[in-house]
């Protein structure tokens, strides 16, 4: 048996026990009466009592709406109209009163009272002259009791409803309490709104101040998804309204229920007037202030835990930051971690020239938020129009000064942004810290480099002087070897021993004293008495040398010690790679301010790509370092003589096996005229 059965049955059950009260207290009256009550009232009590048995075990006779209360007035009436007045038989009127009260609450009790007083007004009409003006009291004694019934059946039933929503706001709270998120106690929320006695439907809005109505959970009736609304509805919304006030076809209650996030309840009543109207707006009020203080609870809860994520993102973040080794994974790592922290997009800028360092926001609009601004802060796009229209209306961006005229810039919503700004400041500070240490690194590794540059330089610098310590060994050689040809000789050619030991003291005096390698102190040589008396050095070793030269001077503006050395080393040259007894010719001619010299060989020749280096320090041709003694100095001396005087040298010929030329000019003395 259900909850409704049981109820129903326990009721027909107490409609028998006090009709039975009342049928016995009507027996008690006719015993009383004697001789003065009549068959008739019997007849009455014993019918009374066959309907009650009737009516108590047959429901059809129970779901008949006016006959049982009808039946109850009527069979009472009929005692009072046969037992004797002065025994009270009007008090049987108020079990017929009880039992109207107990089956339709106050409202039954009233009307069975204004029927139990026409009742009994008809029973003293019905005994004419028996009625006395005494007779009249129970009248006031009868609306007396209809109505302390009707207020007590009235309490009775209050308190049930009370009880019963009392049972229905204890389950309600036990559902929300189980939720922990926010949106979890929203979705448990309306539907126990919705289910309430009245309701149409239930719903929850989300606004900002942008005077937009979002409705988000919903049950049963509901306004669209989404509406504009006046000022003047959008301050109603903001506190306790009636629902008419914001949606004008629609009649109801609009609670606030969070301010952070703003938050408000709508619920859709049906039209009722009076105690229900109160009873149910008194149920929405108090099942939406507890389900405020669990939503206020909940928000916390998940700000905590929103709180304790950031953190945590922020110190891997730092972690991550100082794990990079070089400035541009510093900068990226910012943006990466920065765009976490806030969830939402992140970037560094360089606002001076708008550009972006690293990230995928647009430097620009950036660049003019951040621009005369004070920093840190989190400023909206309307401030301005680039940013408005390129980031839209509805943006807010984090601006963190970092180092450099660079700055980080984060989008997110606001609220986020605003409860970030903390954390970003600290990621931007290690990023800073790191970016300064990384740099000093960078900065000592320059250092170190240059260092390493300067050490390579002094030892080139060494290098230098052992190279011109080897050239002055290759200078001197060739004089001593003249000294030693001419000593087998000395006999026949002693001038030209004195001679050879002139030229080497004026080349050791050349390399004690640097002031001799300067130009303009040297007196000008003819070339064409320098050449014969080179020649002449020569064919002492054997050489065998043809001169083709003017009969007149060729004075070039070159020292006499400097030119012997061009000429031997050029010679020298030639005879090493020819071979023994082939025929050198040197010719020296002038023309256009210039005396030309020229050494040719008929020996091993010069392949065509090795004539390019031919003159460069330490260089010898591939193949002949082995079959030639020499360390690849002679033709470098012979470049930076002539290039030091002003002149030009260079190197012909046809290939392997075609001989050699080797020719140089050099400016013609002042006064000298060219031939």
């Amino acid at each position: 048996m259900g909850r409704t059965a049981a109820a129903i049955e326990a009721r027909e059950r107490a409609h028998l026990l006090i009709r039975l009260a009342a049928i016995a207290l009507g027996g008690t009256l006719v015993l009383l009466a004697g001789v003065g009550a009549t068959s008739l009232a019997a007849l009455v009590l014993v019918l009374y009592l066959a309907a009650a048995v009737s009516v108590r075990y047959y429901p059809p006779l129970q779901r008949a709406p006016f006959v049982v209360p009808v039946l109850d007035l009527a069979a009472v009436t009929g005692l009072v109209s046969t037992v004797p007045l002065q025994l009270g038989p009007w008090i049987l009127y108020a079990f017929a009163i009880g039992v109207a009260a107990l089956r339709s609450g106050p409202v039954g009790a009233v009307a069975a009272t204004a029927l139990a007083v026409v009742g009994y007004d008809s029973a003293l009409v019905l005994r004419g002259e028996q009625a006395h003006a005494t007779d009249l009291w129970p009248v006031q004694a009868l609306i007396a009791i209809g109505l302390v019934t009707a207020e007590i059946v009235w309490a009775l039933a209050r308190q049930d409803v009370d009880t019963l929503w009392s049972r229905n706001h204890a389950l309600a709270l036990s559902g929300l309490t189980r939720q922990r998120e926010p949106e979890e106690v929203l979705r448990a929320l309306i539907p126990e709104l919705a289910r309430l006695q009245s309701v149409e439907g239930a719903w929850v809005w989300t606004h900002g101040s942008d005077q937009r109505l979002r409705t988000t959970v919903t049950a049963g009736a509901a306004p669209p998804a989404e509406i504009i609304v006046s000022a003047e509805a959008m301050r109603a919304v903001l506190g306790p309204s009636p629902l008419e006030r914001i949606v004008p076809n629609m009649t109801g209650l609009s609670i606030p229920i969070s301010t952070n996030p703003p938050l408000t309840v709508g619920v859709a009543l049906e039209p009722a007037e009076g105690e229900d109207r109160a009873t149910t707006t008194g149920a929405i009020h108090d099942l939406v202030g507890d389900a405020a203080s669990l939503l206020a609870a909940a928000f916390e809860r998940t700000r905590r835990e929103d709180e304790q994520q950031a953190l945590d993102a922020t110190l891997r973040a730092i972690a991550e930051i100082d794990g990079e080794r070089t400035q541009a994974g510093v900068l990226a790592s910012t943006v990466l971690e920065s765009g976490r922290i806030a969830t939402g997009r992140a970037a560094i800028i360089r606002p001076s020239d708008e550009s972006v360092v690293v990230g995928d926001l647009p430097g620009g609009p950036l660049a003019e938020l951040a621009r005369d601004r004070r920093l840190p802060a989190v400023v909206r796009a309307t401030v301005a129009p680039l940013a408005a229209q390129t980031l839209g209306a509805e943006t807010t961006v984090a601006l963190v000064g970092i180092s450099e005229g660079r700055v980080l810039a984060a989008a997110a919503p606001a609220d986020v942004l605003a409860a970030r700004l903390p954390l970003l400041e600290r990621v931007a500070h290690a990023a800073r810290d790191r970016l300064a240490l990384l740099s000093e690194r960078d900065a000592l590794q320059l250092a170190a480099k240059e260092l390493g540059r300067d050490v390579e330089s002094l030892g080139g610098a060494l290098r230098a002087k052992e190279d011109a310590l080897a050239t002055a060994v290759h200078e001197l050689r060739n004089p001593l070897t003249a000294v030693h040809g001419y000593a087998t000789l000395m006999s026949r050619n002693l001038q030209a021993v004195q001679g050879q030991l002139t030229q080497l003291e004026r080349l050791m005096a050349d390399l004690l004293s640097a002031e001799q390698r300067t130009l303009g102190g040297e007196a000008p040589v003819d070339a064409v008495t320098g050449a014969r008396e080179a020649i002449a050095r020569a064919r002492v070793r054997g050489a065998k040398i043809d001169l083709e030269a003017p009969s007149e001077p060729v004075r070039v503006a070159i020292g006499e010690a400097r030119y012997a050395q061009l000429l031997d080393n050029l010679i020298s040259n030639a005879m090493k790679y020819s071979p023994a007894g082939e025929s050198i010719d040197v010719t020296i001619a002038a023309a256009e301010k210039l005396g030309k010299v020229t050494v040719t060989d008929h020996g091993l020749g010069i392949p065509r790509e090795h004539l390019g280096r031919i003159f460069d320090r330490f260089y010898r041709v591939g193949g002949t370092a082995d079959a030639v003694a020499g360390q690849g100095l002679g033709l470098s001396i012979c470049k930076e003589i002539v290039t030091a005087h002003g002149g030009h040298i260079w190197a012909e010929s046809e290939g392997p096996g075609r001989g050699s030329t080797f020719s140089f000019t050099l400016p013609l003395a002042v006064g000298a005229a060219a031939a």
